[in-house]
């Protein structure tokens, strides 16, 4: 993808983003503590699933919240889409080996600003928890808050993921469920089990709430 069709797709990208925002209902259910008052505490990961990314991004934006983004070609087109909504783009990977990546998320959060994950991308398999988030959420202490994301009209793409697109006038509905916290030394597959069953049962609250089905 060259620069100036990279250009292009993410001015159409926030473009549609915008054309959501203007169209669709944004509710927020299920955990006591709301987010803006959960962010009075401290910091959270936020995770949601890789297919349901676009969900979140209008009702918590322009709050300095950071992204973690692939550092591929897609993930610049991301990274480009979301920075123009008031996220922090932060390139590659959170797992494990003292990565320029993993200081750039510690930092962000040491600054007071919530990060958010999508543990089961960039490349799947699809919801499947990644040990990132789980070695991260363990070594600091942080809570995990799981977000499940349902759209009332969606369109469903052939992608590994079945990325679901919410389509204008559609109801958006974000089920928090409760503050995951990982003692420190939880194995990272025991961590990530936990917050696999977590977003599970956040998703499937979602759909239910507005009684749709999802791949």
């Amino acid at each position: 993808m060259g620069e100036r069709t990279l250009a292009l797709a993410a001015s159409l990208g926030r473009g549609y983003l915008r054309l959501l925002q203007a169209t669709c209902r944004f509710r927020e259910e299920g955990a006591r503590e709301p987010v803006a008052e959960a962010r009075t505490a401290g910091p959270r990961l936020w995770a949601f699933w890789h297919n349901r990314l676009l969900g979140p991004l209008i009702p918590y934006r322009n709050q300095g919240a950071g992204v973690v983004i692939s550092q591929s070609r897609d993930g610049e087109l991301i990274t480009r889409i979301v920075e123009g909504f008031g996220y922090v783009g932060l390139r590659g990977s959170s797992s494990r080996g003292g990565s320029q990546a993993l200081r750039a998320l510690l930092a962000h959060l040491r600054s007071g600003h919530d990060v958010a994950f999508t543990p089961d991308g960039p490349r799947g398999p699809r919801y499947t928890v990644q040990p990132g988030l789980a070695y991260l959420a363990a070594k600091t202490g942080w809570p995990v808050a799981p977000v499940g994301v349902a759209y009332s009209r969606k369109a469903v793409f052939r992608s590994w993921d079945r990325f679901q697109l919410p389509l204008p006038f559609a109801t958006v509905l974000l089920h928090l469920g409760e503050l995951l916290y990982l003692a420190a030394g939880t194995p990272e597959e025991e961590g990530a089990e936990a917050i696999r069953r977590a977003l599970e049962a956040a998703t499937a609250a979602a759909d239910a709430r507005l009684g749709v089905h999802s791949p």
